[in-house]
């Protein structure tokens, strides 16, 4: 009777388990874990024209603003570039003024004038008057010549003196080469200017011309378009005078002082993106189907042990690859992992770039 009596007893004890094994088994926590260190997203700020640094504003360290300033380069080579572009545009926009044109105006007309001359010769009255200038210097050659003459015949009979003989022979002398130039000068007058004289009136005429065109029809639109490019350009560059914060974030590395020379588009400063912060984890292959960006999770860190900080799945990677030495699994290591980064919400700014954190991907709905 007593063995009749444990059978049943038996039988519902292990019923009882079972039921029990199975209730357990299906409200086990099947979420996902995983472990990794918080990062931070770095920027790496710098200016594309760089120079000498005039100021530095902040330290490593300090938590800065989107749009501060970090640093001040000298900035007077940009202002006077920056100042050109601006006279430049405004010339192009309003065109010339009346005095520009009416000079622009006597050049054309001076220049007009003397390509005519060079091209019609030497007017008579000067062919007249150079003629005149060779009759007179004749003249003179013929009675310088005459007197040096007599003055050698009488210094021949020692008449007079040697030096008195001297004399009327340099008088002579001179008045020939007086007489030689006179006809030189004339002869030019009679032939008239050069070709390559002519030429180059012409070429000054035309050149003047053109710049009185220029000037009365006002600047072209390409003119134009290129000194506003020019005024943009040079406004974008007075701008990288100032190095700025792209946004809210800690200053990492800053390692520069007033007075040291930066060359264009070199990294001068190192910023963490506060509101950028990230832990990456490792899921098997085997688990990565129940992964979705997107998917809320729970991260816990070392520095606050009794807080949980929300975030989400920001980022899968789309390529396996072998667990890292570093994260510890219950997964055998020679399983291949994907890689999977979650976004840590954290409004405080308490969860700092390297603490050791466990996440927790809730089941995806």
């Amino acid at each position: 009777m007593k063995r009749k009596l444990l059978i049943p007893v038996v039988l519902g004890a292990a019923l009882a388990a079972m039921g029990a094994y199975s209730m357990s088994w299906f409200r086990r926590d099947t979420a996902l874990e995983g472990s990794g260190t918080v990062e931070a997203r770095n920027i790496r700020v710098g200016s594309k024209v760089g120079g000498r640094i005039d100021k530095v504003l902040v330290r490593e360290g300090d938590t800065v603003e989107a749009g501060q300033v970090l640093i001040s380069f000298d900035d007077k080579e940009l202002q006077a570039s920056l100042a050109q572009s601006r006279a430049n545009a405004v010339k192009a926009e309003r065109g010339f003024r009346p005095e520009e044109i009416a000079e622009a105006r006597a050049a054309a007309a001076q220049a007009k004038a003397e390509y005519e001359q060079r091209r019609n010769g030497y007017r008579q009255e000067d062919i007249d008057a150079a003629e005149a200038d060779l009759d007179r210097a004749t003249a003179d050659e013929v009675r310088t010549r005459l007197d040096f003459q007599r003055y050698d015949s009488l210094a021949q009979k020692d008449l007079v003196s040697k030096q008195q003989r001297d004399t009327a022979e340099a008088n002579w002398k001179m008045a020939a080469a007086l007489k030689q130039n006179a006809q030189h000068k004339l002869d030019e007058l009679k032939r008239g200017y050069r070709p390559e004289e002519i030429a180059s009136a012409e070429a000054r005429y035309h050149q003047t011309q053109a710049t009185l065109e220029k000037f009365e029809h006002g600047s072209r639109p390409e003119d134009i378009a290129a000194a506003r490019a020019a005024l943009a350009y040079d406004e974008a560059r007075y701008r990288e005078r100032q190095v700025l914060a792209p946004s809210a974030a800690t200053v990492e590395v800053l390692d520069v002082r007033p007075g040291d020379l930066i060359a264009p588009n070199a990294p001068i400063a190192t910023l963490l993106e506060r509101d950028q912060i990230y832990v990456r984890i490792y899921i098997p292959e085997t688990e990565i189907g129940r992964v979705r960006v997107g998917q809320k999770a729970e991260i816990r860190v070392d520095s606050f042990p009794h807080q949980t900080f929300s975030g989400s799945v920001e980022q899968i990677n789309q390529q396996a690859e072998f667990l890292p030495r570093n994260v510890q699994t219950r997964e055998e290591r020679v399983h291949q992992v994907f890689g999977v980064k979650v976004r840590i919400d954290d409004s405080s700014h308490r969860v700092l770039a390297g603490m050791a954190a466990d996440v927790k991907l809730n089941p995806a709905s």
